[in-house]
């Protein structure tokens, strides 16, 4: 009896797990949604002026020079710490600053800010987060899952599009080497380049709508062309990864109720 509810148990938590990675993938595609609908808006009241104001942007950036970049990722760490979703600032940061200062940006203020959580995880809020989990049974399955596999589960989480600093809080207090810790958040920085490169796109599709000269080029063609591949690229990743981490939790959750029951029956 014993060992059919724990079956029944592991199965609930990776149903649990499989929601809840399901949810978390869902919410960080509304970011896109949004600035799309935003940009969309803006196309339609702003017409012919939003080339005025995006030149206004711009010259706005380059009288702040290297400052600029420097507070935003001054910002980007400050925000994700509180759990603001990293999209939205990756988005920003294309849109502001182009691609390579964005990129660079966002990639500082990405490897800071892990760093950063980590060690705030790791060393004061350990027992806080703990508690947390108590009342968080999908992130306390992976936090055991990644505790067994460090490295190739961390992969796993790095290369979904959810929020950063959530599983770099859970991996602080769940122990892990920070030397792993930190590689593995180097995988992330694809995405991280893909969110980066959709604000850019945006601000150049606004360029266009808002031209008088409404002739295509080659180039134009790469900008959108390029975007698309990297989005559906970027899912078909984060899909694998979330089946894989699905899968190593429920191993997981399998040999710890095995253990427990051998414990019991000996």
């Amino acid at each position: 009896m014993r060992s059919i509810d724990e079956r029944q148990k592991n199965i609930d938590t990776t149903e649990r797990v499989r929601h809840f990675l399901a949810r978390a993938y869902t919410r960080s595609m509304l970011p896109y949604l949004a600035i799309g609908l935003l940009l969309v808006v803006a196309i339609i009241i702003g017409g012919h002026e939003i080339n005025h104001h995006i030149n206004a942007i711009e010259a706005w950036i380059t009288r702040l020079g290297p400052w600029g970049v420097l507070a935003f990722t001054g910002l980007f760490i400050l925000a994700t710490s509180f759990l603001l979703p990293d999209t939205l600032l990756c988005i920003a940061a294309g849109a502001l600053f182009g691609m390579a200062w964005g990129a660079i940006a966002v990639v500082i203020g990405c490897l800071l800010a892990a760093a950063m959580q980590f060690a705030l995880a790791h060393q004061l809020l350990r027992s806080r987060i703990e508690r947390m989990l108590a009342t968080r049974p999908s992130l306390a399955a992976i936090q055991r899952a990644v505790s067994h596999d460090e490295f190739r589960l961390q992969l796993m989480l790095r290369l979904m599009p959810v929020n950063l600093a959530t599983f770099n809080y859970l991996l602080g207090a769940a122990g892990v080497r920070f030397s792993g810790f930190l590689l593995a958040t180097l995988v992330h920085i694809p995405n991280l380049l893909i969110e980066v490169y959709f604000g850019y796109a945006g601000r150049h599709a606004a360029r266009l709508a808002g031209s008088d000269v409404h002739t295509t080029h080659l180039h134009d063609l790469v900008i959108f062309g390029g975007l698309v591949v990297c989005v559906v690229v970027m899912v078909l990743v984060s899909k694998m990864a979330r089946k894989t981490l699905t899968r190593a939790v429920a191993e997981t959750e399998t040999d710890n109720a095995q253990s427990e029951y051998d414990s019991h029956t000996a």
